[in-house]
């Protein structure tokens, strides 16, 4: 388990959960991955529908949704992640 690092997700819109039926859970993926990387197996796990809230038809992020790994809001896909980063998924609210 050297090369692998354990990731925390966890979903705060009510969306997401019901498209997962979870409020959070602990990924293992291989040392180095990236955001990209976690988005993909999280689609893979629970569907093509939860996929298109990731990633726009272009493989951008989707507007869509709002990512925070460790109290930080991320828009680069491409970003690192590391062993026990916790990454939020939730979808931004306009408050006008």
């Amino acid at each position: 388990m050297q090369n692998c690092i354990r990731v925390k997700v966890k979903y705060l819109a009510p969306l997401f959960q019901s498209l997962t039926g979870l409020e959070s859970e602990e990924l293992t993926l291989e040392k180095g991955a990236k955001l990209r990387d976690l988005l993909k197996e999280l689609a893979r796990a629970h569907g093509e529908e939860l996929g298109k809230w990731f990633f726009s038809e272009d493989g951008r992020l989707n507007q869509g949704t709002l990512i925070i790994v460790n109290g930080s809001i991320v828009h680069d896909l491409d970003k690192d992640l590391s062993d026990k980063d916790e990454v939020v998924l939730t979808i931004p609210f306009d408050g006008g």
